[in-house]
């Protein structure tokens, strides 16, 4: 998977070349001196143009293979804008920031960011199929205890709640359902994240939560000796 057929074939050449290019047994000092140095060296370090059209220093040259690792064929990993923290966070403030535009499944793309262009800044999440089918995506820093969320070790950390500002539920309340958790304007611009048997007067859907990402917490009392038991421990 990491290239190394077309490599692999060049040395089994240049082997095979080495080998024609050897004197027959019994051949004198002189000749044996001879064939040497009329050898091919073109792959020696240094400037020059290999017979292949690539210059001496690159991959694959002097038998050197640069290390290489691929992207997986999965969605890559994203830059999404953030809106604001919760709770205290606006309805403006969620739907004021331009979303990123996210790479296609196995590749990167790259941003350049203006000064006033995200102004709460952006972070980085695992890629999902969710997010690739969400693109106007933001997401809110959130208190786990804000939004009912405990961890392994009863302590409040910092949480992402990916915010859809496209769902259908923006448009169309009735589209909205009671088993789902989404971001909610109040009558005072205020926005709460939750769920709701239905909506009160003078509310708006501003989005649906895709999903909280959450950071990775030790539990407590694990690793006590057995790896099998360790959170770290890979099967």
């Amino acid at each position: 998977s990491l290239g190394y057929g077309r490599e692999i074939v060049m040395l089994l050449q240049h082997l095979m070349q080495m080998a024609y290019i050897l004197p027959p047994l019994g051949s004198s000092t002189a000749v044996v001196r001879h064939r040497m140095l009329t050898m091919d060296v073109s792959e020696r370090g240094g400037i020059g143009t290999l017979q292949t059209g690539r210059q001496d220093g690159l991959h694959g040259t002097g038998y050197h293979f640069m290390p290489m690792t691929a992207m997986p064929n999965e969605p890559s990993p994203a830059l999404v804008a953030i809106a604001g923290a919760y709770p205290g966070l606006s309805a403006q403030q969620l739907l004021a920031p331009q979303p990123l535009p996210l790479p296609e499944q196995g590749r990167w793309n790259y941003h350049r960011l203006i000064a006033d262009g995200l102004p709460g800044g952006f972070v980085a999440v695992p890629g999902s199929s969710l997010l690739v089918s969400s693109p106007n995506t933001v997401a809110v820093v959130c208190s786990s205890e804000s939004l009912g969320i405990e961890l392994a070790d009863g302590a409040v950390y910092e949480v992402l709640a990916l915010i859809d500002r496209s769902d259908p539920a923006t448009t169309n309340p009735s589209a909205m359902s009671p088993k789902h958790f989404y971001a909610f304007s109040d009558t005072d611009e205020v926005v709460h994240i939750r769920w709701i048997e239905a909506l009160p007067q003078g509310w708006r859907v501003l989005g649906k939560l895709l999903y909280t990402q959450i950071p990775f917490v030790k539990r407590p009392g694990s690793g006590g000796g057995f790896a099998e038991m360790d959170d770290d421990f890979e099967f």
